[in-house]
Formats: structure tokens, C-alpha cells, sequence
């Protein structure tokens, strides 16, 4: 698709109504193979015939170039006149007999060539809607057939050993970052990353990303249309239409922009943005190209007064995720890897984890449906039955360290599925903010209180910061931060005075007089709530809230631990049961059919660590804690 013959040097083929001025992405020729090529398939479409074209536009010329801008007139490139005289040598060379005196000193040629570019339009679709543009060279039968096998026709020649369908290229669901897979060539690169199996891809991540098929590069690179409202909005309409409820949050796709020239690099991951700041270091959201998802970086600064901490953190930060991948535990974050970054005087180490969350407890509305409730509580009490059994304390649970996937804040008020059809990306809370947790000592039952130096007021238990804690201080936090989304408020406040049950606190008598106060009302309105629901949070509340020194006489009971808290709310949980007891019929059906029904692609090898993360990916059912 050429430009008008008129004003071709100053009109913009990208600009507002230019035949590629609604293109997301552009494929460039970079090297000199590439541009020789892109110019030869200009030639190729210059010479079919209009005529052959249906009315639908389904002809070769129209197909080929509905995909393409490319100038009006030829021009001399400095690289491919080296290129194509460099390849006349070797030929004559070649070709040549001692005896003939021919010699190719004597021959050159001055080679100019059409330019242009790819481009992918949603408006534009591809022949095959939900794999992508199809990328490759021309294929002699389609032509003699008069069809088109490609969408993007890169080369009409075999010499570069692109293959006929060589890759696709489409739009991630995960990220909205365009992303590039190996279909039938031998190989890609993208910014040093290499395909090499079918159906392996990478995301495109930077601004500008170099794309090489076989000896064919290219740069691609996002338009100005695509970092315009209007750009995201036809992208978010083009990737809803393919793949319909299966698609990201809001607040998810808020962590993947799309990328600017100034995005930084860490490892192989691109930062994105900032989540926020914690006592150990700033948490950035990033994308990791290789596996098409978010990630969460947490970059902690090493100085020579905290390195021995700090790595003991790190250590413990690792052990614990071994153990959660071994177990396939998915309610807690866990670290992918740890990239040390020395310095002068301070070292940087980024630790990267998984899975990335988009939103927190903290932003779910008053008013939630209560078996969502229901749903977060369960995976909470999942993930500290699993840290509690290892001899583990979180001791930070609060709303901010809950982290909620795949939550419509505006459908919260609606009920959760108990059978099918389920959404493909189901509700799922983990418990965020790993580097606070604890391991009790060896030949101990407990941890001896260390008052000021973990937790957050408000959420303390009364042992926490008095005398000596284990794993159900986590069952009172996680209770307080429950009360808070059922009423929409802490059920207490400690004040400037501070936890009154610390040993040191000022105005003891007084401020924990107010507390049994606020303890009294929050435990009425629980009862009050529970005898209209008959709901099962209620339950764990009131058991939450146990402690000896209750002047509640029904509450001077030992707490219960997260595991028994666990069974005790699927035994209460009628939703809960059918909901699980359905999603394990659905995997068993889906297994058995995957075992009868043949695959329609070859199924690939996979790496151990891609099996490793699939593995991990399918394990988010709650039934895995009650086996």
C-alpha cells in the first residue's frame, strides 16, 4: 500500500487517516537482507494483477499489501548496494572459468529499492484470528492456487530459510504487549531471547525491539496510536472479541503500559511501574517476556550494617518457596529468582516474585458477596496452615498483605460460582509480604516477643508484643483485617498510646479498659451478623478472637489454629463444599478427556522448568489443602 504520488516525502503513512494510521505495531527492515527482501515482495505485488482480486479483496496483491506501507519511489541504500554486489561477486566468481578472463572487478550495480514497513491493525484482522499475524515467505503452491499463506509476506526467495508460515505475531491477553511465536521456522530472536520449539514465544517488551527471522531482522515497535486512549481502547475491543471472559483485571492490565524508550531492565524482566515502598525495599511490577507474565520485583539496598539480616531474609525467603513449590502451595507469594547487583557501597538485590497481584484486602468494598468472603478466607487460612506446619509466623497479616487475583471490584457484591460454568480466571488471595515472616527457633514452641519490631498496631494479638507468640497470632490478625471487610472498620483502635498489652505500654489500666470496651461491641456485632447470615466468617471470627485474657467468659479459651480453622470452615461452608467437590468432577473430566481426545498441534517438549510452572499453574484448586 503506496502513498499518494503527491507531497510522498512529507506525509506521514502513520499519521490520522494514513492507510496504516490506526496500526498498533510496525515491523521495520532493519538489516540489509531484510529491506533487499521487503523490496522483492514489493516487486512480487507490483506485478499481480488486479483483475485476479474477488470483490472481497481476497487476491493476492490486495492481500499481501492490505498488511504493508511502502514509498512511492525507489531508493539507493548504501548497506544492500554492498549487499546485492557483494552476492554478484560470488556468483560471477562462481560461475566463472580461468580460461573465460571474465572477472567480477568489472561488474557493480547501482541497486535502489521500494521501502516501507509491516504493520498490525486490529481493524485489519489475520487470516487466523487466534494465533496472530501469520509471518513467512511465499509459498509456490498458494500462488499457483492464487492464495495468500501469510499475512505478513517477508520474503518471496528461500535463500534467507525463512520458513513458508515461520512465526505469528499477536497481542498477549496477559499484558496487551505484542508477543512473537515460533510456528514452523527453525528459530527467532527478540532482543537475545531465541525460540527454537514450536509454540514458544516472547514478548515484546521495549519500546523498540529487534526481531530476527533466520538472517531477516527487523525492529518492532509500537505506534503513537498505540499510547493514545483510542489505540488501547480498539486493542482491549480486538482482544475481548477473541478470547471473551478470559482476560486480565483492570487494575492488572494498569501494570502493563505500553512500553517507552526509558523503561528499565532488570535480568531479563522490564519493570513497569512502582506497587509501593515497604521497610525492606520499593516493589515494582514488571513483565518477564520468556513466560508472558507479571511478576512482582522487590529490590532490597545491602549496606554493611544490615548485609547479615538481609541475607538471612533472603535465605529463609528461598527455603520457603522451595518448600511451597514442592508442596505446590499457590496462597503465598514465592520467590522465581534473586539477582545480586554489586556496588560501590551498596548492593542491590532484586528478588523476583510470583504470582504478580493486582489488587489488595484492603480495596475490597464493604458489601462483598459473602462467598467471596468465603473464597479469600479459605485461601488465607490454606496459605498459614502451610507456613504454621513448617514452623512459620507471618506476623504481619493485615489487608495490604493479602493480595487478591482475577477480583472485579465492580461484580464483588454478585456471588461466586458453586458449579459450572466457572470463569476461567478464578478469585485467589495469597498472602504477599514474605520477607516479614519468622521461623520459630529449634527446640521451641514459640517466639519470645521482640515489642516495636514486626507487625503493625492494630493488628497485634495481646501475646504478640507481651510474652511469646506462634502461628495463631496470624489467626488474630487475619481475623481483625476480616472484621474490618465485613463492617468497614477496625473493630478496635489502640490509639497514640499504642498495643496495650505491651509490657512497657503507658497508661495500662485505662487503655486496655477501652479495649475490653471495643472488644465487647465488635464480638456483638459479629453475633448480631451471624445469627442473620448464618455466616461461616462470623464463625472463624469469634474463634479468632480468643484469648485468655478476654473478660468474655466464652472467649477465655485457647484460639484454634489456622488448620483446624480450615476444617472447621469447610465443615461450615455448604458453598464451599459444592464448589469444590464440582471443580474436582470438572479435572477429572477434562483429564479424562485430554487422555482420549488427540491434540490437533504436536505436542511440544517442555524444559523442566516450564513443566515446573505449569504444574504450579494448574494446582490453584482449594481441594490440593484437603488431601
Amino acid at each position: 500500500m503506496a502513498t499518494p504520488a503527491s507531497d510522498a516525502t512529507e506525509w506521514d503513512p502513520l499519521g490520522p487517516n494514513a492507510p496504516a494510521g490506526n496500526a498498533l505495531v510496525v515491523l521495520r527492515p532493519e538489516n540489509a537482507a531484510a529491506k533487499l527482501a521487503f523490496s522483492d515482495v514489493v516487486d512480487f505485488i507490483k506485478e499481480q494483477d488486479d483483475d485476479d482480486d474477488d470483490d472481497d479483496g481476497h487476491g493476492l496483491r490486495s492481500r499481501f499489501s492490505r498488511y504493508m506501507w511502502f514509498s512511492d519511489e525507489q531508493v539507493y541504500d548504501p548497506a544492500v548496494n554492498r549487499l546485492v554486489n557483494h552476492q554478484l561477486k560470488l556468483s560471477l566468481d562462481g560461475s566463472s572459468s580461468p580460461s573465460s578472463g571474465a572477472s567480477s572487478d568489472h561488474f557493480s550495480q547501482d541497486v535502489r529499492i521500494w521501502t516501507g514497513f509491516f504493520f498490525l491493525d486490529p481493524n485489519v484482522p489475520p487470516l487466523l484470528q487466534r494465533l496472530g499475524w501469520s509471518v513467512g515467505r511465499l509459498s509456490q503452491k498458494n500462488l499457483a492456487l492464487g492464495r495468500a499463506n501469510v499475512d505478513l509476506l517477508l520474503t518471496t526467495s528461500r535463500s534467507s530459510q525463512v520458513a513458508r508460515r515461520h512465526a505469528f505475531i499477536s497481542f498477549s491477553t496477559e499484558t496487551r504487549l505484542a508477543r512473537v511465536s515460533l510456528e514452523s521456522g527453525s528459530s527467532v530472536t527478540v532482543n537475545n531471547h531465541s525460540l527454537t520449539s514450536r509454540g514458544s514465544n516472547v514478548s515484546c517488551v521495549n519500546a523498540q525491539n529487534s526481531v530476527s527471522f533466520e538472517d531477516l531482522r527487523y525492529t518492532l515497535e509500537y505506534t503513537p496510536h498505540c499510547y493514545r486512549p483510542e489505540g488501547q481502547a480498539g486493542l482491549e475491543e480486538y482482544v475481548n472479541a477473541l478470547h471473551g471472559d478470559d482476560q486480565p483485571t483492570k487494575e492488572a492490565l494498569l501494570a502493563t503500559p505500553t512500553p517507552t524508550l526509558n523503561s528499565q531492565t532488570i535480568g531479563r524482566y522490564s519493570v513497569t511501574g512502582l506497587i509501593g515502598m515497604g521497610s525492606f525495599g520499593r516493589v515494582r511490577p514488571a513483565t518477564d517476556p520468556q513466560r508472558d507474565r507479571l511478576v512482582a520485583i522487590k529490590t532490597i539496598e545491602v549496606r554493611a550494617n544490615n548485609a547479615q539480616a538481609i541475607r538471612r531474609k533472603l535465605d529463609l525467603m528461598d527455603n520457603l518457596s522451595r518448600l511451597a513449590n514442592a508442596e505446590k502451595q499457590t496462597n503465598m507469594l514465592r520467590v522465581i529468582e534473586t539477582i545480586h547487583v554489586p556496588g560501590t557501597r551498596i548492593d542491590e538485590f532484586h528478588v523476583i516474585l510470583e504470582p504478580f497481584v493486582e489488587i489488595t484486602f484492603e480495596k475490597m468494598p464493604q458489601g462483598t458477596h459473602r462467598t467471596k468472603l468465603e473464597i479469600i478466607l479459605h485461601d488465607c487460612l490454606q496459605g498459614l496452615a502451610f507456613l504454621h506446619a513448617h514452623r512459620f509466623v507471618h506476623t504481619d497479616i493485615k489487608p495490604t498483605n493479602i493480595g487478591l487475583r482475577n477480583l472485579q471490584l465492580n461484580q464483588c457484591h454478585k456471588e461466586a460460582p458453586s458449579s459450572p460454568p466457572f470463569s476461567p480466571r478464578r478469585l485467589h488471595a495469597v498472602i504477599l509480604d514474605i520477607d516479614s515472616i519468622e521461623s520459630i527457633p529449634h527446640g521451641r514452641t514459640t517466639i519470645v516477643s521482640r515489642p516495636g519490631t514486626n507487625g503493625t498496631v492494630g493488628f497485634h494479638s495481646p501475646e504478640h508484643e507481651s510474652s511469646e507468640y506462634d502461628g495463631r497470632t496470624d489467626i488474630w490478625a487475619l481475623g481483625v483485617s476480616f472484621f474490618r471487610a465485613l463492617f468497614g472498620r477496625l473493630p478496635w483502635s489502640y490509639g497514640k498510646q499504642g498495643n496495650p498489652w505491651r509490657n512497657d505500654a503507658p497508661d495500662q489500666e485505662q487503655s486496655r479498659a477501652h479495649f475490653h470496651s471495643k472488644y465487647r461491641s465488635a464480638l456483638y456485632q459479629i453475633s448480631e451478623r451471624a445469627g442473620i447470615h448464618r455466616d461461616p466468617v462470623c464463625e472463624f471470627l469469634t474463634c479468632s478472637f480468643h484469648f485468655s485474657g478476654s473478660k468474655v467468659g466464652a472467649q477465655r479459651r485457647p484460639r484454634p489454629t489456622s488448620a483446624a480453622c480450615l476444617e472447621t470452615l469447610f465443615a461450615q461452608s455448604e458453598f464451599l463444599r459444592t464448589r469444590t467437590s464440582n471443580e474436582q468432577a470438572l479435572a477429572t473430566t477434562a483429564a479424562s478427556t485430554s487422555n482420549t481426545v488427540g491434540l490437533k498441534r504436536p505436542v511440544e517438549t517442555e524444559s523442566r522448568e516450564d513443566r515446573a510452572q505449569r504444574q504450579r499453574s494448574e494446582t490453584n484448586c482449594p481441594i490440593h489443602a484437603q488431601k
